[in-house]
């Protein structure tokens, strides 16, 4: 009984479902820690707090695994590929989510697949088929939903594109990391991505340490488990998903991030949903799950590193 226990534990079938459930939610938590920062601190001076506390994490896991070096002519790409998938993302999505709801924002990011498959097909020239087509017409019907009633039913805002803007910074970074392919792993990919994108938001920093002394004990616990969770435990987790799942297979257990968020939202920050901002976002993954069932059934699996 002893054994059978001891290698159920130790199966990596169970280490592979805890990863998934544990990746699941600590993104599930960040939009939610991102509004409860929001308080004391502004979008900048968040995505730089986080990702230097992620960096520090990361810089230990380094010392203590090893990685791999860094070639001197892979250094440009990797600060271009940190730039949108840390930098920009990052500031954009934190000041998007001053005016939009954790679930919103969320929701929202769901939507990365339909523009990493448009910036595919223009960067390299990959056929979009009229099931896709009709799925990415969904999936911005369903987003502009979204935007337009997350604070009851209205025009859609600078500031609630902006979210939208953050993804798509994001799908630049997955077919930039496709047109790259760099000889690296997964962990020493992680953390040269997130150092290099952590150095442009040293730019906010000359005035952090007087926020940090006048920020809430709240705003500053926030921020601490944005940096270590969904900013470096997440992303480790993920990797090794990435490693024994395919792309296609593990992503479909990320359509429950939102339903995470939404929960943590509703009991903490007290947010109500509307039914057009759950109708959207039902759309938005709707639509995402169709155009995946195809690559699933077709076999086409590809391995990509996410970065979130």
């Amino acid at each position: 009984m002893h054994h059978f226990a001891s290698s159920f534990l130790t199966s990596p079938s169970l280490k592979i479902s805890l990863s998934i459930i544990l990746v699941v939610l600590c993104w599930g938590y960040a939009p939610v820690g991102v509004h409860a920062a929001l308080i004391s601190y502004s979008p900048e001076h968040i995505a730089l707090l986080r990702f230097i506390i992620a960096s520090g994490v990361l810089g230990v896991i380094a010392l203590s695994k090893g990685i791999g070096r860094i070639r001197i002519r892979d250094i440009p790409l990797f600060f271009i590929l940190g730039l949108f998938s840390v930098t920009l993302h990052h500031v954009l999505i934190n000041t998007g989510q001053q005016y939009v709801t954790a679930t919103a924002s969320s929701i929202l990011s769901q939507s990365i697949p339909l523009f990493t498959l448009i910036i595919s097909a223009i960067v390299f020239k990959d056929k979009i088929s009229f099931k896709q087509c009709i799925c990415i017409l969904l999936g911005f019907i369903g987003a502009v939903l979204v935007v337009s009633s997350d604070r009851g039913l209205a025009l859609p805002n600078v500031h609630s594109l902006l979210i939208l803007l953050a993804a798509m910074c994001w799908a630049i970074y997955f077919v930039l990391y496709k047109k790259f392919d760099l000889p690296y792993g997964s962990i020493s990919m992680m953390c040269y991505v997130i150092w290099f994108g952590t150095l442009p938001l040293l730019f906010y920093s000359p005035d952090v340490f007087l926020h940090i002394q006048h920020a809430s004990w709240q705003a500053n616990i926030a921020v601490l488990l944005l940096g270590i969770f969904p900013s470096a435990l997440a992303y480790l987790l993920w990797g090794y998903v990435l490693k024994h799942m395919p792309l296609m297979q593990a992503s479909n257990y990320l359509y429950c991030t939102p339903l995470v968020a939404m929960s943590i939202a509703i009991l903490f920050l007290g947010e109500q949903p509307s039914v057009y901002v759950l109708l959207g976002g039902v759309m938005i993954m709707g639509s995402i799950g169709w155009m995946n069932w195809k690559n699933k059934t077709t076999g086409r699996n590809k391995k990509i590193k996410l970065i979130q």
